[in-house]
């Protein structure tokens, strides 16, 4: 027989896993995992188990007075840890701080509640205030497809004039045409992006303007190496479509600008009436987790006064049922060792 202590299975039984008897901790299954079970149903659950136990591991088939004595006057310290004077704020100072503890608490409830109710109104409030906002949506932005014709429109009117007079000297015509088409679609795409994504008050013109004044030195250029009526037709004509693209451009761009203006007023009214309803929204998380708290510190004042009220019993009373327990607990690991020793369950002693 091994050693008590070791070896044991968690839950205190006889571990035979490895084909050895091993026995009890004394204080298996003493304390009562259950703490809604009760102080006075506690006490006895584990006074019976230390008994039980205490007879078990001595192996004894009767009584032993030593033993009795022992296990008896342990239960009546227990008996005196277990017992508690009725709970009476008159009479004990600690239970009066108590008591003004608890109608504290009572009191900051009641406070706390009303302040849950305005919330919730204040809630209900900003929720209805958000749903007849009226809603932003998506923020207005320029069609793709519509930038991409301007900057092939501009590109077509701006690369012939660049392959005059830049790309004249290269001698591959394809390398030539490539070079100017390249030149070009960066000058248009500067232009359109920077008349349309130009967002100065004081400002709003500069794309336009430089836009013009871009489309002028390109027919100047034109004008300048025109030769007969037909060239200088073709260099203006030229020069008043590069004008005309911009100008549309502009037209397309300001009313993106009012758009935006007219989006952001409504998504401003719309982020100020979800802001204040998350406001409302979390002021009233916290005064419910508020109540909450009152609410636990409550119950537990309740419950103390109640577990104080379990424990007022007579103290010979409770030592007898104590002394009960304990004995019972006793004999019944007897009756265990017997039926051992019987071989009731087929293992010697």
């Amino acid at each position: 027989m091994n050693l008590p202590g070791q070896n044991r299975s968690p839950q205190g039984n006889h571990d035979s896993s490895a084909g050895v008897d091993r026995p009890h901790h004394p204080l298996d299954n003493v304390f009562s995992p259950d703490p809604q079970s009760g102080p006075i149903l506690q006490m006895q659950t584990g006074l019976f188990e230390m008994g039980r136990n205490r007879s078990r591991l001595s192996g004894t088939a009767k009584f032993v007075p030593e033993d009795i004595q022992s296990l008896e006057d342990h239960a009546r310290s227990i008996a005196r840890d277990t017992y508690r004077d009725q709970f009476d704020p008159a009479k004990n100072a600690h239970d009066k701080m108590h008591q003004a503890e608890y109608e504290r608490l009572l009191d900051l409830r009641d406070e706390t509640e009303k302040g849950v109710a305005h919330a919730q109104a204040n809630v209900r409030d900003a929720e209805r205030t958000l749903a007849t906002t009226a809603k932003a949506g998506s923020k207005p932005e320029v069609n793709t497809w519509l930038a991409a014709a301007f900057i092939v429109a501009i590109t077509v009117t701006v690369a012939p004039t660049l392959h005059d007079f830049l790309f004249f000297t290269v001698p591959d015509q394809m390398l030539a045409w490539f070079g100017s088409s390249l030149c070009a679609t960066f000058i248009a795409s500067m232009l359109t992006f920077a008349i349309l994504s130009g967002r100065r008050t004081k400002w709003t013109w500069a794309g336009v303007v430089a836009g013009i004044v871009v489309g002028l030195g390109l027919g100047a250029l034109r004008l300048s190496s025109a030769q007969g009526p037909a060239e200088v037709l073709f260099a203006v004509g030229l020069t008043i479509l590069e004008v005309s693209a911009v100008l549309l451009l502009e037209w397309l761009a300001s009313g993106l600008r009012t758009r935006e203006a007219e989006w952001q007023v409504v998504k401003q009214a719309e982020d100020k009436a979800t802001a204040a309803r998350d406001a409302e929204l979390a002021d009233l998380a916290r005064r419910q987790k508020q109540l909450q708290e009152f609410c636990d510190a409550i119950d537990r004042k309740i419950a103390y006064v109640e577990d104080r009220a379990h424990r007022c019993v007579h103290l010979p009373e409770l030592e007898a049922v104590a002394i009960k327990a304990v004995l019972d607990g006793y004999n019944a690991g007897i009756n265990e060792n017997l039926g051992r020793l019987r071989g009731a369950n087929g293992r010697p002693l």
